[in-house]
């Protein structure tokens, strides 16, 4: 990882949108093998241990493809009459 950050076993955690009470997607910075990964996963309330699990439902990307996944996000909002963040919509 960049700058001396630290993370858990599934990597630096920069963002988190809960979907529901069992549920909640994560995104992590990670690294595996020298290569630098975005993960964006699923993440589940396992019932026994209340702890988070991850799902299988996600998908990592290189980061040099970060680029091209944020302007696809860009341009889904703009299809959904979303121009951009306002204090309103920012946690």
């Amino acid at each position: 990882m960049t700058n001396g950050e630290s993370g858990d076993e599934y990597g630096i955690l920069v963002h988190s949108i809960q979907k529901n009470a069992t549920s909640k997607i994560n995104i992590h910075v990670n690294e595996y093998k020298g290569t630098t990964f975005v993960d964006i996963r699923e993440f589940y309330l396992e019932k026994e241990s209340e702890q988070w699990k991850p799902g299988r439902k996600g998908i990592a990307i290189r980061d040099e493809l970060y680029p091209e996944l944020l302007q696809g996000i860009i341009s889904a909002g703009e299809m959904l009459g979303m121009d951009g963040l306002d204090d309103s919509d920012a946690e």
